[in-house]
């Protein structure tokens, strides 16, 4: 509990005037001695206890209305889970997710998650501290801290604005960490608007323990969780997995691979008009979904044979999550799927070749390298989508550890296998430990893999990957802060996403193809996926046409020299274009940004989650919806003048004098 005008608890101690009074009152009376009282004051001892109870309970009641009345006019609020009755706190912080599933909104309102609980914390801030804190807020786009002056500004900034962007709720505490411990706050409470979604929390990922110790030793930390875990009802996703332009003697033709998911509890069949854009021509199909998902593959869109490059998008009927309800997508002649494995190791580089060689699409050209680690400077790195890096790590400050750190963050795909020596040298916040062997009858196997998304995820029909059967003979260790993606016995991490970045994925695998150290060449099955699925997300950003996911590194360090291809989003602002979805040219360049897929998942944390990640730490949780149109915090000095009200009836009862009895004397 808070107060509006805290000043006036100054007056608090006015509560003991009653008590002051009758103390007074006691002193003033004078004793006359009288031999005739003496049977009336033996009579009095028998009821003293009862009567002095009396006395105080008037007391106790008189104090609690004065009391009450004080606290009316200081005008109490009610919302506990701010925890400020300790006053306002030097510095306020407020993270805001602004991932692309914040948008969802109340169709009657038009309210979304996001604006709907900055709303309240501003509210939430004026009415508990005003302006007596600094105020800070940290975004998950651009994760850079801004102070503002005052908690209206929250719902005006370009920083709480809406994205189509991910969250990295872990990136997001740890930048909150480093700007309290940078700049001593003092005592400070982290807001965190959030929507609870899996995949931007990370839960299981391997950054959460660190967090919590950091944090555990940071002193006067509070975190306020404001959640909005409701989940839309009858949500419609779309996504374009695949665009090929295809041309004849006769035509030419867009063949799209689309997929429609509905999150729904009782799926019933449904028509829908699914919208198609082709370079500003629109045209409609309806097409008929029975079950919570729908699969088109190779739908054919007739085109102009002399549109030779081009863009487009596929819209869906309008819902609660309007973000989902569009895909943007962009064609040109298919670049080379190119790897380069850099290793001196012929037998295993050998499997990793066939594999990458072997075409995973027909009408796709694959194309696989190998290079000596001495030869690692003639890397084409414009062309190349995915290397394997089987040597010893480079140093800091090597030119290939910057060569590889760009190549990742330009969107391709690294993956590191352990050397036969490893040493000391890191990269991506990771390096190698030791080698460990298998006894030879008893081979590892993976006990626990992350299926729902990344290079062990389950096919496209749902069926998971054989990586249960994988045996493992001889694995090294893998040190370091990152996303654990599959673990064998004992909880011993055997592939490892590096955290830190985003946009390209950088891969550990802690065992090697070849027969002495798994079964993966042998198998084949999950090798040819984990190493296809690579190449794949690497070759989103080859060529002239490419695919990304919105993140304020899409459009390289200098969005300025983007511009909007499409006219739907021509109005967004340059500098915040690689935060939205649409389609953007420079040059001869094209580049359609889409939300990342993990947005469209319905899953959420739970309570039981959220303790485990704050384990330990001062928060408190406030779940919220868009249906609750309830303030954070309330005013309860009615409830204190209902209080004043009944301390004086109560003292009322207790003063008034007993009942006569009607007894009649008896004459004897």
């Amino acid at each position: 509990m808070t107060f509006l005008q805290p000043a006036l608890l100054i007056a608090l101690p006015l509560a003991a005037l009653p008590v002051i009074i009758h103390l007074i009152h006691l002193y003033r009376r004078r004793q006359v001695k009288w031999a005739a009282m003496m049977f009336l004051r033996l009579a009095q001892k028998m009821n003293k206890g009862l009567s002095r109870l009396r006395q105080v309970l008037i007391l106790a009641a008189r104090v609690a209305a004065v009391a009450a009345i004080l606290f009316v006019i200081t005008r109490p609020l009610a919302g506990g889970w701010l925890g400020l009755t300790g006053g306002a706190p030097d510095t306020v912080m407020v993270l805001v997710d602004r991932s692309a599933s914040m948008e969802q909104m109340n169709q009657a309102t038009g309210i979304s998650k996001r604006l709907a609980g900055l709303r309240n914390v501003a509210k939430a801030i004026n009415d508990a501290v005003g302006t007596r804190s600094h105020l800070v807020v940290l975004d998950s786009a651009t994760a850079k801290p801004q102070p503002i002056e005052k908690a209206d500004a929250l719902l005006d900034l370009p920083q709480t604005e809406a994205t189509e962007t991910a969250a990295d709720i872990p990136a997001l505490m740890q930048g909150a960490l480093d700007y309290i411990t940078t700049n001593k706050t003092g005592r400070t409470d982290v807001w965190l608007l959030s929507d609870l979604q899996q995949s931007d929390w990370d839960a299981s990922g391997g950054r959460w323990e660190a967090l919590r110790s950091a944090f555990a030793t940071v002193q006067g930390v509070r975190f306020h969780l404001l959640a909005y875990p409701q989940p839309a009802q009858d949500d419609l996703a779309v996504t374009v997995e695949r665009v090929t332009r295809r041309e004849t003697s006769e035509k030419a033709e867009l063949l799209l691979d689309l997929r429609i998911i509905r999150h729904t509890d009782n799926p019933q069949p449904i028509e829908l008009p699914l919208r198609f854009a082709i370079n500003g021509a629109s045209t409609t199909t309806k097409v008929e979904m029975k079950e919570s998902q729908l699969v088109m593959q190779a739908h054919a869109i007739p085109i102009d044979k002399a549109a030779k490059r081009g863009w487009g998008r596929i819209e869906l009927p309008s819902d609660a999550c309007a973000a989902n309800n569009v895909f943007h997508f962009v064609f040109d002649e298919a670049p080379v799927l190119r790897s380069v494995i850099v290793s001196d190791d012929d037998a295993e580089s050998g499997p990793l070749t066939a594999a990458l060689s072997a075409p995973a699409d027909p009408t796709r050209k694959y194309a696989a390298t190998v290079l000596s680690p001495k030869r690692a400077a003639e890397i084409p790195w414009d062309d190349t989508a995915l290397i394997i890096w089987h040597a010893q790590l480079p140093k800091p400050d090597d030119a290939i550890a910057r060569q590889l750190q760009d190549h990742a963050a330009a969107g391709r795909s690294i993956i590191f296998l352990p050397p036969e020596s490893p040493d000391a040298a890191e990269i991506f916040g990771l390096h190698w430990d030791r080698w460990e062997s298998s006894p030879a009858d008893k081979p590892q196997t993976v006990e626990w893999w992350r299926n729902d998304t990344g290079l062990l995820a389950n096919t496209r029909d749902g069926a998971a990957l054989p990586i249960g059967s994988v045996e493992i003979m001889r694995r090294c260790g893998i040190v370091g802060e990152a996303i654990p993606l599959a673990r064998v016995a004992g909880r011993q991490t055997l592939l490892m996403r590096a955290a830190s970045e985003r946009t390209g994925g950088v891969y550990f695998l802690g065992t090697l193809p070849g027969p002495g150290a798994s079964s993966l060449a042998r198998d084949g099955v999950v090798m040819f996926a984990m190493l296809h699925r690579a190449l794949n997300d690497g070759a989103r950003s080859l060529g002239k046409a490419q695919q990304r996911f919105a993140s304020a590194t899409s459009l390289g360090s200098d969005p300025s020299k983007w511009k909007s291809a499409d006219p739907k989003s021509a109005e967004i602002v340059s500098a915040s274009l690689p935060l939205h979805a649409g389609v953007f040219a420079s040059g001869d360049k094209l580049t359609a940004l889409n939300r990342p897929l993990g947005e469209d998942d319905p899953q959420r944390l739970t309570t039981t989650t959220l303790n485990e990640l704050f384990a330990g730490l001062d928060f408190r949780i406030l779940t919220d919806n868009l249906e609750d149109g309830r303030s954070l915090t309330n005013e309860i000095w009615r409830t204190f003048l209902v209080a004043m009200a009944l301390a004086l009836i109560i003292e009322a009862l207790l003063c008034m004098p007993e009942r006569r009895s009607n007894t009649q004397p008896v004459t004897v």
